[in-house]
């Protein structure tokens, strides 16, 4: 798995994180991100690319970020085309 991009997770990513995609993995345009933590956790965030970076926000976003403040949370590629964060 190739890692996407990588942050801790501070109060502004509550709204919204931009990130670089290192892995070339995510598509141009507006997409559903599904994003997995493992078998039985799963969440899917709007992302949508503003030039070379990617940007995740919504509702869902907002949910999962708020009790996860101060924690590393990793993106990385899977041969599935879908992305898994480890916290």
């Amino acid at each position: 798995m190739a890692p996407i991009d990588a942050v801790n997770l501070v109060a502004n990513h509550v709204h919204r994180w931009m990130l670089r995609d290192g892995s070339g993995t995510l598509p141009a345009g507006r997409i559903v991100l599904t994003v997995t933590e493992d078998e039985n956790q799963w969440w899917q965030f709007e992302c949508r690319s503003e030039g070379d970076r990617h940007c995740i926000t919504g509702n869902e976003w907002s949910r999962f970020v708020q009790p996860r403040i101060n924690a590393m949370l990793t993106l990385y590629a899977q041969q599935d085309g879908y992305s898994r964060p480890h916290l």
